[in-house]
């Protein structure tokens, strides 16, 4: 804030020089998420804010009258700071105002209870030198909800995600956020880690932007895709007025704050009436130049950046219209996939199983017992952040182990190559209560891995999954479980990846003998078949270059999740020739002994894809 009142001074210091009145700095130390408003719960006409701190929490109550009236709040605030350090009490304040024509003496009387509480809060804190500049402060935090309404609002606000504040906080502004309709319509899917820079942009545009004015803002260019800001992308300030999305330039793959690794993006709105948003919208995406590393220099100059960068002009359209994720495709690519576009009903895409405890319920197998049918396992303490202790193996039962697909590491596109041999337990078959009495029950009748459970006892009754959506369930139970888990054949793509691609898993041979089949963890998204040529044929039509375009267009690389929300593909005919073709390419091609092979068979596979979706 003081670099802020610096540079504007040194702006403006030609204007000051020939000024002959004194000149307030028109920089204020407010919050644009929660400003003063109203209290329509209060008996009297009050506005209640509180404005917090490392040391307080300052409940602030002012008669409406006055609150909003800033020349008047200011001479009350000056007398009440006056008081306050003369350290006297609130029936001298209370003269003074009156004395010196702060207030008359019926608002005197009228609006003693808020007055008095208010100041008597800050001469509390005066007395535990903490008083500062409490009063300049709360006239900072008024004046905001009074500076008026402009033509242009540019800003860069604070990027932080919503679990990330801290918890007063969000319930103090969780209101404004649900008045705005800001908060995703999915809240497993990132529906509450809305960052939020996405609800200043509506404060700010509701309380200071002019209607017909344009706000700029350098936002995460995450807003545009993730299924978190859902709500931001309805661009719905109210029942009178809209925001309409003009332009975005999108600067995720330059560095233009070098030790800032978020998605950066600066972004051009206008606020209007009830005018609903136009696609496709003008997106430009920066790249760095030839020869050029992706950081900027803090240093440069705007001739010096633009000789380092190339910037494609491209454009933005909702996927599926409305508030759906933006694609963001070269002029006029968008409309050439129509073919794929809409929804796959007869797919669905289901999320790995959630463990949350993977140093214990991940584990190595490193020995079968030759007669009892035990397997031993070690525990794996630096698989996480808790505490487990030393690594430690145990003999247990195998019955509850199933082989782990762990991450995008594990396969690419026709091709599963598992880095670690990890296995991981299934306790239970789904996530109803008669779920957990059946793992209950069985994990009753396998002793040893009874034991080996109650040793982490602690540890899995501490893990966050299971406290918000599993408590009073048994310790051990894990979650996104069902019985697509256990299917036959599964086509699996990560959630995290440079590049979308996707296979077809099916079992692992066992350590003790026999197979089982492949469980994906949190970390990769699957659909689930019985029918193995199908499995196939879908995995073909995902990995064509035409859905990989279409997929990378409208989802970030950490949150690639169900697919087929946004993606139509022909349903499998096995009656169809092409499909068996199809799928019998796919089959090959994840069998396919080198590389090279391996390339022409997806080569081969991409060709009839792109047909069959063109014409789909």
């Amino acid at each position: 804030m003081q670099a802020s009142r610096v540079n504007f001074l040194i702006a403006i210091a030609d204007l000051i020089a020939a000024s002959k009145s004194e000149v307030e700095l028109p920089v204020l130390l407010a919050d644009a998420v929660y400003s003063p408003a109203r209290s329509p719960d209060a008996d009297e006409d009050v506005v209640e804010y509180r404005i917090g701190s490392t040391q307080s929490d300052l409940k602030v109550l002012i008669p409406a009258d006055l609150a909003f009236n800033r020349a008047r709040l200011d001479r009350v605030f000056a007398v009440m700071a006056d008081c306050v350090e003369a350290e006297d009490t609130y029936s001298k304040v209370e003269k003074a105002l009156v004395k010196k024509g702060a207030l008359t003496a019926s608002e005197a009387g009228n609006w003693k209870e808020p007055l008095a509480e208010t100041y008597e809060q800050v001469l509390n804190l005066h007395k535990k030198d903490w008083n500062g500049i409490w009063f300049r402060i709360v006239r900072n935090f008024f004046w905001s909800a009074v500076a008026g309404r402009f033509d242009v609002v540019v800003g860069n606000p604070p990027w932080v995600r919503w679990s990330s504040l801290p918890e007063h906080y969000r319930e103090k502004i969780k209101p404004t956020c649900q008045q705005y309709a800001i908060f995703s319509e999915t809240p497993f899917h990132g529906g509450n880690e809305l960052d939020i820079s996405g609800m200043i942009t509506y404060t700010v545009g509701d309380k200071w932007l002019k209607d017909g004015g344009t706000l700029v803002f350098v936002i995460t260019q995450t807003h545009f895709q993730s299924p978190s800001s859902q709500g931001f992308r309805s661009f719905k300030i109210n029942k009178e007025a809209n925001f309409l999305p003009v332009a975005v330039d999108d600067l995720k793959n330059l560095k233009p704050f070098p030790k800032v690794a978020n998605k950066t993006a600066i972004m051009r709105l206008e606020k209007v009436g009830k005018k609903k948003p136009k696609y496709p919208v003008s997106y430009r995406v920066w790249e760095k130049a030839d020869g050029y590393s992706a950081t900027i220099p803090e240093d440069a100059d705007k001739g010096t950046v633009l000789g380092r960068v190339s910037i494609l002009n491209w454009e933005a359209t909702p996927v599926d219209g409305g508030n759906s994720p933006w694609a963001i495709l070269p002029i006029g690519r968008f409309a050439a996939m129509s073919a794929i576009q809409g929804q796959s009903d007869w797919l669905a895409g289901r999320k790995g199983v959630t463990c949350d405890l993977n140093g214990v319920l991940l584990v190595n197998i490193l020995d079968v017992h030759p007669t009892d049918g035990l397997v031993q396992i070690r525990t794996r303490p630096e698989a996480g952040r808790t505490d487990i202790g030393p690594a430690r193996t145990y003999w247990v039962e195998p019955d509850l182990l199933y082989p782990l697909l762990k991450g995008a590491a594990d396969f690419s596109a026709c091709h599963v190559h598992v880095q670690d041999d990890l296995y991981v337990f299934v306790p239970n078959t789904g996530i109803n209560r008669a779920d957990y009495e059946a793992a209950e029950a069985v994990v009753d009748d396998l002793p040893k891995t009874k034991t080996y459970f109650r040793a982490y006892r602690k540890q899995l009754l501490a893990r966050s999954t299971y406290k918000q959506r599993q408590s009073g369930a048994p310790e051990y139970v894990i979650y996104n479980v069902g019985a697509y888990t256990f299917a036959p054949c599964k086509v699996v793509w990560a959630e995290l990846s440079k590049t979308f691609e996707a296979a077809v898993v099916t079992s692992a041979e066992m350590p003790n003998g026999g197979k089982r089949v492949f469980v994906p963890d949190h970390k990769i998204y699957f659909a689930d078949f019985t029918d193995e040529t199908e499995a196939h044929y879908v995995c073909a039509l995902l990995n064509s270059s035409l859905v990989r375009e279409y997929v990378q267009s409208h989802t970030i690389q950490i949150q690639v999740s169900n697919i087929f929300k946004h993606l139509s593909l022909p349903e499998f005919d096995s009656k169809n020739g092409d499909h068996k073709k199809l799928a019998k390419i796919c089959k090959d091609a994840h069998g396919a002994k080198t590389e090279e092979k391996r390339s022409n068979l997806l080569a081969a596979m991409d060709k009839i894809s792109e047909r069959l979706l063109r014409t789909n």
